[in-house]
């Protein structure tokens, strides 16, 4: 099935307005499919947009006021199952990178990202969002498939029994 025409949003979440400046000017967002519909400073600010917003995917760094980033990673995922999580840390540590981990991330990247790097991040989770999507198409066509068989199907069972062909 041809995706191209998805378009998939990102909220970036990071205390250093620099950096997510940087990372909106590394990429080419829309020849990827993507665009950025936001970015928070804190946790807090990032939940509340990703709340209004329901982004697709949540790039966020750990270490932030109010609500670090791995904390942020583990509401978004009990409230949006499918929301692809990239962490990006300065942090080269093993728990952090464990944490992680426990909580599904789909990606940690340490800092510096470099623009190629993030583009195959981007790409991968671009094309998992794909495959869900089409996955999610499958299943609807299957369910109506099934609710507009089902009455033929009824009838057709009914008809035969009166007339004795069922058992």
């Amino acid at each position: 099935m041809d995706n191209s025409g998805n378009r998939y949003s990102v909220l970036l979440v990071d205390d250093e307005e620099d950096v997510i400046r940087i990372i909106m000017k590394k990429l080419d967002w829309e020849s990827m499919g993507l665009v950025i519909i936001g970015h928070a400073a804190n946790g807090v600010e990032a939940l509340e947009m990703a709340e209004e917003l329901q982004p697709d995917v949540v790039m966020t760094d750990i270490k932030m006021p109010y609500m670090d980033g791995l904390t942020l990673s583990r509401k978004l995922k009990e409230l949006y199952r499918t929301v692809k999580i990239i962490i990006f840390s300065g942090f080269d540590e093993f728990e952090y990178a464990k944490e992680a981990i426990d909580i599904e991330e789909e990606q940690y990247l340490l800092k510096p990202v470099n623009a190629e790097e993030l583009g195959r991040v981007f790409s991968r989770i671009r094309e998992m969002l794909d495959h869900e999507r089409d996955e999610q198409r499958n299943i609807d066509k299957l369910n109506q498939y099934y609710l507009e068989s089902l009455p033929l199907l009824q009838e057709s069972f009914y008809t035969s029994l009166i007339e004795g062909r069922v058992q």
